[in-house]
């Protein structure tokens, strides 16, 4: 015969299981990854799960040249055109059988089966909301890596990590520990009287520009120059329509040109023959200077890895007896063998280095 006393505790134990039930079910879950699978904290602080191995990345145009630098196969798609002149610095598994797709379309991403979404943007709440957007889409891992250049080490890092390609990475953040830092720490130090100021031409006639504080001429700003262009930033692209007639009032020291169509040096040769452009003292004193631009610009287009061959190159150009001289054709050599995996002639070097016709 059972006990009123038994019943009464079994009633009491049962109630006790089914609270730690309720309240184990209320507990937030805490996401297991599979066992092909981990979970990493991208650079925003999204928890992402991954694949343990990635063979298959979808990039978009910032990513470009930072995982072309850390493993050349990759990527599933191609986010540029290149003429045959860039190509020659280029692996053909970096663009051969790969098919232009862009970031934002989610259908295409999805066609090309990528194991891993790799974007490169400033780390904001839109930039934020955006991949989460491409990520619930395309039901694929986004991760979302700072694009900020004092940061490349820190991207690297966590590239070096998400790709399995520590050693590699370790290597580039060499080169900017040698080459770029020592740099960024002197510009700090430039007095405001002794910076120059700078015109960036762009654009097929020369007549369009980015103003200080956009990512397209950040260069200018982060190595002590002066960006004479007083016009709004614009979004996206960039490359704010100005007139002759602003320039000749601003009256730059120096010109940088970017080149619309690269190989035909549009932009440079129009400058320096148009007699309009003669009434600057910059044209007058023969300070207009072509921006290397193979395979990728060395100061934008796009705002990526690439830049970092910008700084060692315009440092040198504006204030060598702050910087020190450099020995440019070695470093040059130096940066594409480490980051476009190209082994380069001194005699490609100096070409590269100095592309005015």
């Amino acid at each position: 015969m059972i006990s009123k006393t038994n019943v009464r505790q079994a009633s009491i134990r049962s109630f006790v299981m089914l609270a730690l039930f309720a309240l184990a079910a209320c507990q937030p879950k805490q996401k297991t990854p599979l066992a092909d699978t981990r979970i990493i904290t991208d650079m925003a602080g999204r928890q992402v799960e991954i694949p343990a191995h990635i063979e298959r990345a979808f990039i978009d145009r910032h990513s470009v040249m930072m995982v072309y630098a850390v493993d050349t196969a990759l990527m599933v798609n191609r986010v540029f055109e290149y003429t045959e002149a860039e190509k020659k610095y280029l692996k053909p598994s970096f663009y051969e059988g790969k098919p232009y797709v862009i970031e934002g379309v989610a259908e295409e991403i999805i066609k090309l089966k990528p194991d891993i979404i790799i974007y490169s943007q400033f780390i904001t709440p839109e930039n934020i909301e955006a991949v989460n957007d491409l990520q619930e889409k395309t039901q694929l891992p986004v991760i979302l890596m700072d694009m900020d250049i004092t940061k490349y080490k820190e991207i690297l890092a966590f590239l070096g990590d998400v790709l399995g390609k520590e050693e590699k990475t370790n290597e580039l953040i060499g080169f900017i520990q040698t080459h770029i830092d020592p740099v960024l720490e002197k510009a700090k130090t430039i007095p405001a009287e002794q910076k120059k100021t700078i015109y960036y031409a762009e654009g097929m006639k020369g007549l369009q520009t980015d103003p200080s504080g956009s990512v397209h001429s950040l260069l200018i700003d982060l190595l002590g120059g002066i960006n004479v262009a007083q016009t709004d930033v614009l979004p996206g692209k960039g490359m704010s329509a100005v007139s002759l007639e602003q320039l000749y009032v601003w009256q730059p020291e120096l010109i940088l040109v970017w080149s619309g169509n690269h190989d035909g040096l549009d932009s440079y040769k129009e400058i320096k023959a148009n007699s309009a452009w003669q009434q600057l003292n910059a044209v007058k004193n023969n300070k207009v200077y072509q921006v290397p631009w193979r395979p990728f610009g060395w100061i934008d287009r796009p705002p990526g890895i690439n830049r970092l061959m910008g700084i060692v190159w315009l440092s040198n150009l504006l204030y060598p007896e702050i910087y020190g001289e450099k020995d440019l054709t070695a470093i040059t050599q130096e940066f594409f063998w480490k980051f476009d995996h190209y082994e380069m002639t001194d005699e490609e070097a100096i070409e590269l280095l100095n592309p005015q016709p």
